[in-house]
């Protein structure tokens, strides 16, 4: 079997207060009513039967004793679903608007906050990313710097090397240079003094040699006259004789 659903106009909720009972009675005709009552407060005592296949409304018996139950009845919600509007008076809507309206403001307020609170954390990282880029950047162009000056000493290392090698080639050419100088001039030093000392042996051959032209030609004068002078004694004896 079913609840029926009546016309909204023909829909009621009525609480029974029974003091000599000590007992509070509570009929609802509403099927969302209904629904929400065997939630909170079980199945009801009483259903109403409409006909063989659906009920008209139902009841509860609630002693005083049971405080529960009894909190749980006396809230609205137990007897107002979300598909109704609750309708109120006009001052009651004028101060509700107005508690709207402040709500309203005051969380336009806090999400314009929000949004300042936002725009300004992403400020915030938006600086920091810059400032963080510009420092990436600077220690970039240091970490640049450092790698130039190792290359820079390095390539002056090279050249230096270089330098070096070249230097001491040309003090090994120098010194082999003035070692065959100085050979080349121990040579010709040698050589000068070899024919220094073949003109000096050549002028006393050549002394020797006029020395004995000069002797023999002395001497040969000499055995002339010594001739001539024998011719001559000999002349004179045959003339006395």
């Amino acid at each position: 079997m079913k609840y029926i659903k009546t016309a909204l106009a023909d829909q009621e909720t009525i609480i029974n207060v029974l003091y000599d009972e000590q007992i509070i009675k509570v009929y609802s005709s509403r099927v969302e009513v209904i629904k929400i009552l065997t939630k909170t407060l079980g199945n009801p005592t009483i259903k109403y039967k409409k006909s063989k296949t659906y009920w008209s409304g139902a009841s509860w018996d609630i002693p005083f004793s049971d405080s529960k139950k009894l909190e749980k009845i006396l809230l609205l919600k137990s007897f107002v679903d979300s598909e109704i509007e609750i309708k109120l008076p006009k001052k009651e809507k004028k101060s509700v608007d107005k508690k709207d309206n402040k709500k309203k403001a005051e969380k336009k307020v806090e999400k314009k906050l929000e949004s300042k609170k936002k725009q300004k954390e992403v400020t915030k990282k938006s600086e920091k990313n810059k400032s963080d880029k510009k420092i990436n950047k600077k220690a970039d162009k240091k970490a640049d710097k450092k790698k130039d000056k190792k290359a820079e000493r390095k390539s002056d290392k090279k050249i230096e090397k270089k330098l070096s090698n070249k230097e001491i080639e040309k003090k090994i050419i120098k010194k082999t240079s003035s070692s065959k100088t100085k050979k080349t001039i121990e040579k010709e030093e040698n050589k000068k003094k070899k024919e220094e000392i073949k003109k000096k042996s050549d002028s006393k051959v050549t002394k020797n040699k006029v020395v004995k032209t000069k002797d023999s030609k002395k001497t040969k004068n000499e055995k002339s006259k010594k001739a001539d002078i024998k011719k001559e004694n000999e002349f004179f004896q045959m003339s006395l004789i």
